[in-house]
């Protein structure tokens, strides 16, 4: 048996000499080690209590080595010698060059108003425009508007830059931004994110001007427009909107080309693109769900960037002359959800705060993500405005855990299901060191491995496991909206309603004094904690592996993946 402190930066630049015309071997080769030795690193990890674990490392190291040397076949088929990733013939026009980036879920729709999750708004970046967007960040600049200005608390002007064009030559107007938002309101349509933008109405103007009044005080409005991704009215008229879901048209710098379900997304730059034609041609998203095979795909070439690399796996890849790997603190926060809405233990209060007195987030931090993390009090991070840093986390307190069960009726514990999905930085290892706490007292978890989408869809209908590990952040988030999705009553994340929590939380949102709207976050903050609808844990670092030839390309804070201002060497 092999200890993975003995994997050490040397003895991997040895192997990695050792078969350096195979890395995809060598990464198998390590990987399969590193899997096979987490039982003896009992001093950096926290061991896992279920006994078959040895039997499906064994098996999980074994798949591994088999995709791995599958994929080494792939790649020998390849005549021309090069891979998919590497350079094209013709490196100085901008039409050949492409950059590929892979993550671990597909995108849930490229209708942008029944688009949601992290990774389908990174595409949607790029093939539509908002009126406002965020910088890497998270700053607000102007978009398609021109220029834009607070006329009263409820009402905003707007001007759209002229000569806008979709991606079908017709011209970008105020009445496309007015179809975009009637539509999403449009409750006969049920679109998803109708919730987020339901309380605001568009008046035209002219074929430039409008202004956008809202249901009543909203501040944050300019962050929440950042995601309004504007829709061509007489191509979605013609076509049909499920039509326009397989075959989308917008104005931003690429155009769609392909999608294939589960496999990759594919676009190309837009010529009369407003904010000028993209330096590189093509943009392929793919969807690689295993970490150690996206790390495979990076290493042989085969993409250019990467999210989610494993913790375990940096410094190695930091190793490489053409490879690097950079992190940084994002704007997700990371919690287990309690689904409250179905008959269990959880509807007790005083089991959830239990469970979060039982859980050592330090220790997660430290020990799985290799301190790739922050400890978060409740839904909020430093980077949201309201952020209340006086409000202290729970304590690892076991004792107190135990005591508030005894109290709630459960002396000897209980029995729950825990549902993660492959979407989050080293999620399956988090859960897993997760249910061993709990079970230390008295609650025995079965850990479940779930599809991020299918998931997702099991929140929204409120039939998801007990427990299930959820991170909520993304392009337009803050203290506000991680409140709605999550935990207010109704909301597509949320399995936990309290009219108390939800009156609070409107109140913060339509407050227009700052130092006032400050007050009531703090508030719901403390309210969050005390009725511990989740199991806080923690601020996601995203880390990104990618190869040195892309350039001009920076990691975001909403964790999108963006490459219109890239180019490659």
């Amino acid at each position: 048996m092999y200890n993975k402190k003995c994997l050490n930066l040397n003895t991997k630049q040895q192997i990695s000499k050792k078969f350096n015309k195979m890395p995809l071997v060598s990464f198998a080769i390590l990987r399969c080690m590193q899997i096979l030795a987490d039982d003896n690193d009992k001093n950096q990890k926290i061991i896992y209590k279920d006994g078959g674990n040895k039997m499906k490392k064994v098996i999980s190291a074994a798949l591994i080595m088999v995709m791995v040397l599958s994929l080494i076949t792939g790649c020998s088929n390849d005549s021309s010698g090069n891979s998919a990733g590497g350079q094209s013939q013709n490196p100085g026009s901008s039409s050949s060059k492409e950059i590929k980036f892979a993550s671990p879920v597909d995108v849930s729709s490229l209708d942008p108003r029944n688009a949601t999750g992290t990774t389908t708004a990174q595409i949607l970046a790029h093939i539509y425009s908002s009126l406002l967007k965020t910088d890497a960040n998270g700053a607000i600049a102007k978009d398609l508007a021109e220029s834009y200005e607070s006329v009263n608390d409820t009402t905003w002007k707007f001007k759209l830059k002229e000569g806008i064009t979709f991606h079908d030559g017709s011209k970008l107007t105020s009445e496309d931004v007015k179809y975009t938002i009637d539509t999403i309101k449009d409750k006969d349509k049920k679109f998803k994110l109708a919730s987020d933008f339901s309380f605001m109405t568009v008046n035209v103007t002219d074929e430039l001007s409008f202004e956008i009044v809202t249901d009543q005080p909203f501040a944050a409005l300019p962050l929440r427009l950042t995601y309004v991704k504007i829709i061509p009215k007489a191509y979605v008229e013609r076509v049909g909107d499920e039509e326009f879901a397989k075959n989308p048209v917008g104005s931003g710098p690429y155009k769609f080309v392909e999608r294939k379900k589960d496999e990759k997304v594919a676009m190309e730059a837009y010529e009369n693109y407003f904010g000028g034609k993209p330096a590189v041609g093509k943009v392929t998203y793919l969807i690689i769900p295993e970490a150690a095979a996206r790390i495979a795909a990076l290493e042989a070439g085969e993409v250019d960037i990467i999210s989610n690399v494993e913790t375990s796996q940096v410094e190695r890849l930091k190793s490489a002359d053409n490879l690097d790997v950079i992190g940084n603190p994002t704007t997700r926060v990371i919690f287990i959800g309690m689904n409250t809405l179905i008959d269990s233990p959880l509807k007790n209060v005083k089991v959830r705060q239990a469970l979060n007195y039982a859980v050592d987030k330090d220790a997660i931090i430290k020990g799985v993500l290799d301190g790739y993390g922050t400890q978060i009090a409740t839904i909020s991070t430093p980077q949201y405005e309201g952020y209340d840093s006086s409000i202290a986390p729970y304590e690892y307190d076991p004792e107190k855990a135990k005591q508030l069960l005894t109290e709630a009726g459960y002396p000897n514990g209980f029995e729950l299901k825990l549902s993660v999905t492959s979407g989050y930085l080293n999620g399956q290892d988090v859960v897993q060191a997760i249910a061993a706490q709990l079970a230390e007292v008295g609650i025995k978890c079965t850990v479940r491995e779930a599809d991020s989408n299918t998931q997702r869809e099991q929140i929204a209908a409120g039939t998801v496991d007990p427990l299930y590990m959820n991170g909520i952040g993304g392009p337009y988030s803050n203290i506000d909206l991680v409140t709605k999705l999550s935990f207010s009553t109704g909301e597509r994340y949320s399995t936990y309603s309290n009219p108390d929590f939800d009156a609070l939380r409107l109140k913060a949102a339509a407050t227009v004094d700052k130092n006032e709207a400050a007050e009531l976050l703090s508030q719901l903050q403390q309210m969050a904690k005390d009725e511990a609808p989740a199991i806080f844990l923690y601020q996601q670092y995203g880390l990104y592996g990618y190869n040195k030839r892309v350039i001009n390309w920076t990691p975001r804070v909403d964790e999108m993946i963006v490459v219109t201002d890239a180019d490659v060497q």
